[in-house]
């Protein structure tokens, strides 16, 4: 019976157009058939084995990845599992775990020549879709400014990476460089930290990034994700030349090395820049910048940044104005800091022009090492609304007792099979406080854009468009008292 089921919810998620699927084991064999009683034992093998389109699936264990294992290099990059068949918008090429299971690629014994950054999973062709999995222990094994990356999406459009985890390695967890409308959904990047390649700095190593270099690069978005202990940044857009989107995410503990607890909150040793939200920017310098002609109004909304060591959401000397709005940010350096450079010929930082700040919540103590609500920001130059800490004249005071839970531990709820987690409390305005009254931070649905937004087609067959606050499909002969979106509409069921 428990078979039937597995197989049922499988079923499910595959596309309905056919397709063939793989199956890999950690007890298989590369000369095997494929077939779930027949499984392969390494996706280099069974990646020849499929065509655009089709799906290869991993039953739960680790799987050790070995130099043998390697699908493509160039003078610089080793590209371990380079993905490189395309799917369409209705039969994507898939890689994922089975249902019900969970499988881990443990990366730690590549080592090759010591000349070469490694990319764990390559994407490289248009509508790939990566889903259920760990990837672990990604080295970086070259000296000087270098970095390795979990996921590197350098080619490819339209694809999916859903709930993988990226932890416990050296390297960068997302890394984007081209590519448009990629949805990164449900995913984890935490205890990642480079002390080889520049002693013990750990500088390069951030959760997330999205540094795509054509303007028509547009449409990516980044939602559910949570990023901690990356001894770098959390999130980062640092020369990012076309707009993109962070949703719902949570930075965390970021520019401190990782320790054996990873729900660790109380030992902090410091490592590289720790910013929870880098919105921006194209460097310092005070020759020629990578900076478009017209500046990406980046959007970061309904997220949380606590306790990171910089800067909790940092605009960074972006060139333009970035869209704030619905963020709560507690106990970093500074809560918001909007700092940007005066013009592509001018190297100067000014108070920063253009940005929209909506719907913020800052929470501070009265220790001046931490915490500055808003900093670095023109107002006059900016849009200002219905934040705790400005407009002058509406700013609220904000006590720990106006939310549901300021307990940091619940920030580590663990993800359900399908990679949602539960509802989360951390920051969350209590009913009836002045935040919930004034729909003040992450928790509230915005008036000109509820943050929940129609997923692509990810291979899942709900019966209803009808979504809970926290962005979870609810079947419409499920729905019970609360509030639910709808194609972007808020529907309240009594």
């Amino acid at each position: 019976m428990q078979r039937i089921l597995l197989l049922t919810a499988l079923a499910m998620v595959m596309s309905t157009i056919q397709a063939k699927t793989i199956y890999v084991a950690t007890d298989g064999n590369d000369d095997a058939a494929g077939t779930i009683d027949a499984p392969m034992a390494t996706l280099p093998a069974a990646y020849k084995k499929i065509s655009n389109g089709d799906t290869i699936c991993f039953r739960g264990g680790t799987y050790h990845v070995t130099d043998e294992q390697v699908m493509k290099t160039d003078n610089t990059y080793a590209y371990v599992f380079a993905l490189e068949k395309a799917g369409t918008a209705t039969k994507r090429t898939c890689i994922m775990g089975y249902p019900g299971e969970r499988p881990i690629f443990d990366f730690s014994a590549l080592q090759l020549d010591g000349a070469h950054r490694f990319s764990a999973f390559y994407l490289g062709a248009n509508y790939l879709h990566l889903r259920n999995f760990d990837i672990v222990g990604l080295p970086v094994r070259i000296k000087g400014h270098t970095q390795s990356e979990c996921v590197s999406a350098r080619k490819g459009s339209h694809c999916i990476v859903e709930n993988i985890a990226m932890h416990d390695g050296m390297a960068i967890g997302y890394y984007q460089t081209a590519g448009s409308d990629n949805l990164v959904l449900n995913c984890d990047a935490y205890n990642n930290y480079d002390a080889y390649s520049e002693g013990e700095y750990g500088g390069n190593v951030d959760g997330f990034g999205i540094h795509v270099q054509k303007t028509t690069e547009t449409g990516n978005v980044i939602r559910y994700c949570r990023a901690w202990r990356n001894s770098d940044d959390g999130f980062d857009l640092i020369n990012n030349k076309a707009p993109a989107e962070f949703d719902h995410c949570w930075a965390f503990y970021n520019g401190y090395r990782p320790t054996d607890d990873v729900k660790n909150t109380t030992t902090f040793q410091s490592a590289g820049d720790g910013n929870g939200f880098k919105a921006g920017g194209y460097g310092m310098s005070a020759g020629t910048t990578k900076c478009p002609e017209v500046c990406p109004q980046n959007y970061v909304h309904h997220c949380v940044a606590y306790r990171n060591k910089a800067h909790g959401l940092y605009s960074n000397h972006h060139l333009g104005g970035c869209r704030w709005e619905y963020n709560s940010s507690w106990y970093n350096r500074s809560n918001y800091n909007m700092v940007n450079r005066k013009s592509n010929e001018e190297a100067v930082d000014v108070p920063g022009y253009g940005h929209i700040l909506k719907n913020n919540v800052s929470f501070t103590f009265t220790d001046s090492s931490k915490g500055g609500h808003l900093i670095n920001c023109d107002a006059a130059q900016c849009t200002i609304e219905n934040n705790t800490f400005a407009p002058a004249e509406t700013a609220v005071t904000v006590t720990a007792d106006m939310f549901v839970s300021t307990d940091p531990a619940t920030l580590f709820a663990p993800r359900d099979a399908d990679g949602n987690l539960p509802e989360m409390t951390f920051l969350r305005g209590k009913e009836g406080s002045l935040l919930a009254q004034r729909q003040m931070g992450w928790a509230w649905v915005g008036t000109d854009d509820t943050a929940i937004h129609t997923l692509p087609d990810v291979n899942h067959h709900y019966d209803s468009p009808f979504y809970s606050l926290n962005g979870i499909p609810v079947p419409s002969n499920a729905l019970e008292k609360g509030i639910y979106i709808q194609q972007g509409r808020k529907f309240v069921v009594k």
